[in-house]
């Protein structure tokens, strides 16, 4: 039996050559996904180092962009963003493990490493219950946040657009 090529690549790298390897690719998709036209407003200039720091920016927690957000992008592109953003704020490792246990895979020592070394954890026990804890709290935190937002602005705007605000509030 053969092994994939691409397994077998993930499989010689190291906890740190693995991380750098996700956040290499989520910068990438992030960057590819921020540059398409239906992201950005018509008339817009937008460059590749304006969509490259955004991406970087986002996935890596800071958000800080070159851009007036609300004159740049389109509504696809604030969600696109908004996204973009929740990954690099509640953190790569964090929502994988989420994925996995969603998935009902085990969680092994290999990708307990992992979590430990992005989360600059110094021992593996425990580490997938607290990461457990953290995806729980950031989501409970966002959900009342969110719902205290949107009572405010049903205040001037419709339910949609009221909820979309306090949603994107909550990204940026």
């Amino acid at each position: 039996m053969t092994m994939n090529p691409i397994k077998k690549l993930i499989d010689r790298l190291s906890a740190f050559q693995l991380i750098a390897l996700y956040y290499f690719l989520a910068v990438t998709v992030s960057f590819i996904l921020l540059s398409l036209p239906v992201a950005h407003q018509e008339g817009v200039k937008w460059t590749f180092i304006d969509a490259l720091f955004t991406a970087v920016s986002a996935v890596s927690v800071t958000g800080l962009t070159v851009v007036d957000t609300s004159q740049t992008f389109s509504v696809a592109g604030m969600w696109i963003l908004a996204f973009v953003l929740q990954i690099g704020g509640i953190g790569i490792m964090t929502l994988g493990t989420f994925v996995w246990l969603v998935m009902r895979k085990r969680i092994g020592i290999k990708e307990r490493k992992l979590i430990m070394a992005d989360q600059n954890q110094s021992n593996l026990s425990g580490i997938v219950k607290l990461m457990k804890q953290v995806l729980y709290l950031i989501l409970l935190i966002e959900f009342v946040g969110g719902l205290i937002l949107s009572m405010y602005f049903l205040k001037y705007y419709d339910v949609q657009s009221a909820f979309f605000l306090a949603w994107l509030l909550l990204k940026y």
